[in-house]
């Protein structure tokens, strides 16, 4: 855990603080453009990705706030300016919210600039997980989205510091002597998991794009259904989830959603090239 990783000096005596969650955002961001502007060109599509990586940047950090804000109001912002909102160098994003916001706006980019919305839309999604798992590692930096308690034999456990989250939440539960602890008790690194997950995502994602495995315009509906599925998992071991009604998170809850969904989408993008190629086949042979 390291939220602040350096402090630049100012004149009056004043320091700049240097938040590692928003430096791994902006790596994330750049290496994500830089892969998706380079497969971009190999396609000779328009240079058009670092705008539209711009938008669905800032459109998903608006969502992704605003999910979060809204579903921890009031356990942290009840009695707190509403100025607390925009400070999210400290953390506290919903991934789901910044990334439906966000491919909604890079839609409406797309649609906008008369871009070719199904060829752009491919080759950005293998650099989504890639920006995802740089967030993961501004997570764990920042000490949020932890995970569970673990066995402390476990050989991937972590014990974040006393002033952590997960310390907080374990001193609320009784877990916790804050009069002896020096560290909080082992939990899984979730964020690691996530970043791993994603990086492993994109590889495939990559892949598949490359070798034109998946239909046009397949991209993001597979990117949600992969996913989906691997965060569905994940969400079992996170510590700072609640469930909901339905007995599960709500992350878990937009996983199913999302994934039948897009798991929709995606069959239909499927099946559209097949229908036509038999229904050229088709009059092929009548005209024969």
């Amino acid at each position: 855990m390291l939220p602040r990783l350096f402090e630049i000096p100012l004149p009056g005596g004043l320091k700049l603080p240097i938040h590692g969650y928003g430096v791994m955002i902006v790596l994330g961001f750049l290496l994500a453009c830089h892969l998706s502007a380079r497969e971009a060109r190999r396609r000779h599509l328009p240079d058009f990705v670092y705008d539209l990586g711009l938008v669905m940047l800032l459109s998903g950090l608006l969502g992704g706030r605003l999910l979060y804000y809204v579903q921890h109001f009031e356990a942290e912002y009840a009695d707190k300016s509403y100025l607390e909102f925009f400070k999210i160098w400290r953390g506290g994003l919903v991934f789901y919210g910044g990334a439906i916001t966000g491919f909604v706006g890079g839609l409406v980019y797309c649609i906008k600039k008369g871009l070719p919305v199904s060829d752009c839309l491919d080759v950005t999604s293998p650099g989504v997980p890639v920006a995802m798992a740089f967030g993961r590692l501004g997570c764990f930096l920042n000490g949020c989205c932890y995970g569970d308690l673990c066995d402390p034999s476990y050989p991937f456990g972590v014990c974040f510091p006393t002033d952590s989250p997960a310390a907080e939440l374990q001193r609320s539960q009784g877990l916790l002597d804050p009069a002896l602890a020096s560290a909080a008790l082992p939990i899984h690194p979730t964020q690691l998991y996530q970043a791993g997950h994603d990086l492993l995502l994109a590889a495939l994602l990559f892949g598949l794009l490359r070798r034109g495995y998946f239909p046009r315009g397949g991209g993001i509906p597979l990117l949600f259904m992969l996913y989906g599925m691997g965060r569905f998992w994940l969400e079992i071991l996170r510590g700072d989830n609640l469930p909901t009604f339905t007995g599960l998170t709500l992350s878990q809850n937009i996983s199913l959603a999302l994934l039948l969904v897009f798991g929709a989408l995606f069959v239909v993008l499927l099946v559209k090239p097949l229908q036509g190629l038999r229904s050229a086949s088709d009059s092929f042979q009548k005209t024969s």
